[in-house]
């Protein structure tokens, strides 16, 4: 057991030792020694000997069960879940169900924390109907069973599940006062809506995905998602001069976020114009990069002039002139070892085998490393989530590659 575990439980056992004292001296005359019973020393016995086990099943049994003592059995409780020993909370909390003098409003507390213990388990299923239980039946704790049940609906990916349930938290008094919970869900309804709206597209319901992003929009419309899922949808539609304007619009308003728009602007500008869409394009891309710190926009405009350069060797020349532009002006690491493998790959240039084995170690380093880095978590991956597996926090995940040193 850890340190942390330890001392957790020791204060435990401490107040419950007060509390016992303290009920033994409003029963006995003044003056009155106090002897806690027989399962509190038993337990503090156990506990200085590192059996956690048998410490909680005898600090439980020396304390009763009521409303007095209620929150010292919940804070034993967490502490067990806190630390990973999600089978100790849970009987504890079973423990304090099997007591027939708790109140109503006492065992809607004790069936959330227990909610919490199989959510904590992964035992959504009996989480979910507990929750359902304090929903319908506390005012006080509704609001805090309804975003443990968001999180069940957002780990299961039932989106309409969840999005009736952050509409009715965008109800409650607390989301009205609270300017800033507010925003932050209705920024998580938008994603649940991106949601749907994906699994239509995926099952070539355009109708239906358009609806849904419209849904998205109105919950908030500075999601950067929704514009980038409008987009593909515009496409696939026909809108192509539509698809430019927003995703224009979007540059300006996030920079960092333009790279995810190239394929889809691509597409946009080469099925307007089938004979200058591709310039039109590569010029917007020039411009962007001439304007702003942007290696993977960079590196895509150096990957689509390198596809096309077979049939038109002047872009590979292209190609080069931005890479040694881009590494002029920052430091990107990604940018110089592109301009290496052009210079390596180019047959009127004889490049030294070390050259050649350095360019190779350094790719292999650059493909193994995390992509994206959440803001708020810090956790990293090769992946971009637009929820963040660690923290579960929606859009906090950013390009590790948009930064000079990348």
């Amino acid at each position: 057991m850890n340190d942390f575990a330890l001392l957790g439980l020791l204060i435990i056992a401490i107040g419950i030792g007060f509390f016992l004292g303290l009920r033994a001296a409003k029963k006995n005359l003044a003056g009155a020694a106090f002897a806690p019973g027989k399962s509190y020393f038993q337990g503090l016995n156990y506990l200085l000997n590192e059996q956690p086990d048998k410490a909680v099943e005898e600090f439980v049994s020396a304390l009763d069960v009521n409303t007095d003592t209620l929150e010292t059995h919940l804070a034993l409780g967490k502490l067990m879940r806190k630390q990973g020993q999600v089978d100790r909370a849970i009987r504890i909390h079973q423990n304090l169900l099997a007591r027939p003098v708790l109140e109503l409003k006492d065992q809607h507390q004790v069936h959330l924390e227990l909610a919490r213990d199989f959510m904590t388990a992964g035992l959504l299923d009996r989480a979910e109907v507990l929750l359902q239980e304090v929903i319908g039946e506390s005012t006080d704790l509704r609001s805090i069973a309804q975003r443990s049940l968001l999180d069940i609906y957002q780990d299961e990916s039932e989106w309409q599940d969840a999005i009736n349930v952050a509409q009715a938290l965008l109800q409650s008094r607390f989301m009205k006062a609270n300017v800033e919970h507010k925003r932050n869900l209705q920024r998580m309804v938008a994603h649940f809506y991106c949601e749907l709206a994906e699994d239509c597209m995926h099952s070539e319901n355009l109708i239906g995905a358009r609806q849904y992003l419209d849904r998205a929009v109105a919950a908030d419309k500075t999601v950067y998602r929704v514009a980038l899922l409008s987009a593909a949808n515009d496409n696939a539609q026909g809108r192509h001069k539509q698809v430019i304007k927003v995703l224009s619009r979007l540059e300006l308003q996030d920079p960092a976020w333009f790279w995810m728009c190239l394929p889809a602007l691509q597409e946009a500008y080469e099925r307007q114009d089938a004979e200058r869409g591709f310039e039109i394009f590569s010029r917007h891309l020039r411009s962007h990069i001439e304007n702003h710190d942007a290696p993977r926009v960079a590196m895509y405009l150096v990957d689509q002039f390198i596809a096309r350069s077979e049939d038109e060797p002047i872009r590979v020349q292209q190609a080069s002139e931005i890479l040694s532009v881009f590494v002029a002006q920052y430091e990107s690491l990604l940018a110089s070892n592109k301009l290496v493998e052009l210079q390596i790959n180019d047959a009127s240039k004889h490049v030294e085998s070390d050259v050649c084995r350095l360019h190779s170690q350094v790719s292999e380093l650059l493909n193994q490393r995390n992509r994206y880095r959440c803001g708020d978590c810090g956790f990293s991956g090769r992946q971009l989530h637009w929820r963040c597996p660690s923290c579960k926090t929606w859009e906090s995940m950013r390009s590790i590659e948009n930064q000079s040193t990348a």
